[in-house]
């Protein structure tokens, strides 16, 4: 009885957190900035090489998210820096924003949705080594774009929904304002 409670308290919280977390909203705000940032640029670059810029600025992101978590070990000399829960959170709030504006201008909007038996799911396979999983993470977006896969950029969504949400416990509520700080922003 006791293993019941626990589930359904645990889904409760996830029902909450979906709720928290309005993938099919995030994708309408981020509509609107389909094509706004590049016209801001000062180097243009051809139309054909957008999508590869978008790519390419979620890999950055991501390595970013790699350092700040300390999931690599440097092997050259830097300065250390400290980073605050919000700068996680916020960089998150980043690439989970790239994914959406990736996701549109691929036209694979209906792969961000998920529903609670999709965040339910993962929590069955706790990944221990964060190398392993940003690592995996880079590998289905390259697959994604270079053979044009939406199966890998989809596989890729979902981990890193599962990073952020499991291994790096983000707080949904938190992780919530910095998206619509980061939506807002780019607007």
């Amino acid at each position: 009885m006791m293993k019941l409670v626990k589930l359904f308290i645990h889904h409760q919280t996830l029902r909450k957190n979906n709720m928290l977390l309005d993938f099919a909203a995030y994708l309408r705000d981020a509509r609107t900035m389909f094509g706004a940032v590049s016209g801001e640029w000062e180097r243009p670059i051809k139309r054909d090489d957008m999508i590869l810029n978008d790519y390419l600025n979620l890999d950055i992101t991501l390595s970013q998210l790699m350092v700040q978590t300390q999931t690599v070990n440097a092997d050259t000399p830097y300065a250390v820096q400290m980073y605050t829960n919000q700068d996680l959170v916020d960089a998150y709030a980043q690439a989970l924003t790239q994914f959406l504006l990736i996701s549109l201008k691929q036209q694979w909007t209906h792969l961000m949705v998920l529903e609670d038996a999709d965040l339910v799911a993962f929590n069955r396979f706790p990944q221990r080594n964060l190398m392993h999983q940003f690592d995996g993470i880079k590998t289905m977006l390259l697959n994604s774009y270079h053979q044009k896969r939406q199966d890998d950029f989809s596989h890729a969504w979902r981990s890193f929904l599962k990073l952020g949400l499991n291994e790096l416990a983000l707080e949904p509520e938190k992780l919530d304002a910095a998206v619509k700080r980061t939506l807002f922003v780019e607007n």
